[in-house]
């Protein structure tokens, strides 16, 4: 990571297309906005385009913006979000999803530095540094034909490798920590280091966000977790010098979750009476 931000570093105040490429959740949202928000585009607006999400008989509009009268509902002109970017920057978001004709207008656009609105003729500068991403490999994408090779040549003078969450363990306790005002027990820490993660960075700030609500003291502790990793937490507790009572209040807890608190049936899942299962229930405090 020290390494990916020197490179960052270096690129802040450059005119150049960054190509991000990461698995999800890593963070390359995140890193995109503090491109700009670290560059002397700063004060310049940051438009985050969500290609997945922007239908494709939509995105031209979207993107180039349109003049009035050139369909039903066109009252006025609009702007498109090029043009709203400014100097600023432009973010596409999961660029793979654009199907390639729109990929090959966004080249020309991107190419030009110019572009028209749609059923306009008068050209519009295209100012905005462009900031992509993509969550797979991007020459397996240009393979597949989900990317043009020409549009990725374009878009990725310089490529940033976020890595995922399981290869820089060493950074979850600090992002632990930071997604809570709560402490957070050392025994959560290392077992937090021990998951895979495999929805990286936003996996860990749900799980953090989930067990400090749910966490009735003032410390974020084993059985305030989230089920699955309640679940694989009293797998591997042999392993954490757990005490019985500790891995006994964390099952209960987990049992209690999965069956919403119906103790009769928590009961016959654990082996014990509802009577014994209320009274482990009192001892452990749990809610």
């Amino acid at each position: 990571m020290r390494s990916l931000l020197r490179t960052v570093e270096k690129i802040l105040d450059h005119d150049v297309s960054v190509l991000i490429v990461g698995e999800s959740g890593v963070g390359k949202d995140y890193l995109a906005s503090a491109i700009h928000a670290c560059s002397n585009r700063r004060d310049q607006p940051f438009v985050h385009i969500d290609c997945a999400t922007i239908p494709a008989d939509l995105f031209e509009s979207e993107l180039f913006g349109y003049e009035k009268g050139t369909f039903t509902d066109a009252l006025s002109r609009r702007a498109g979000r090029l043009e709203a970017a400014g100097g600023g920057t432009v973010y596409f978001d999961e660029i793979s999803a654009l199907s390639p004709g729109l990929q090959a207008k966004l080249l020309r656009a991107v190419e030009e530095r110019r572009f028209t609105r749609l059923g306009g003729q008068q050209l519009v500068p295209f100012r905005a540094r462009v900031i992509t991403s993509t969550s797979l490999d991007p020459e397996a994408l240009v393979a597949a034909g989900a990317i043009r090779r020409d549009l990725l040549y374009r878009i990725n003078v310089v490529t940033l490798h976020l890595p995922p969450l399981r290869e820089r363990q060493e950074d979850i306790a600090d992002l632990a920590r930071r997604f809570t005002s709560k402490p957070i027990d050392d025994e959560v820490i290392a077992f937090l280091r021990t998951l895979p993660w495999p929805g990286n960075v936003r996996e860990l700030r749900n799980a953090i966000e989930r067990a400090a609500l749910l966490e009735s003291g003032d410390r974020i502790t084993a059985p305030s977790l989230p089920p699955s990793h309640a679940s694989a937490l009293v797998a591997s507790a042999s392993g954490r010098d757990w005490t019985l009572d500790e891995l006994e209040a964390a099952y209960i807890r987990e049992v209690l979750r999965r069956t919403r608190s119906n103790y009769s049936r928590a009961a016959a899942i654990l082996g014990i009476n509802r009577k014994t299962l209320l009274e482990k229930r009192r001892r452990y405090g749990l809610d």
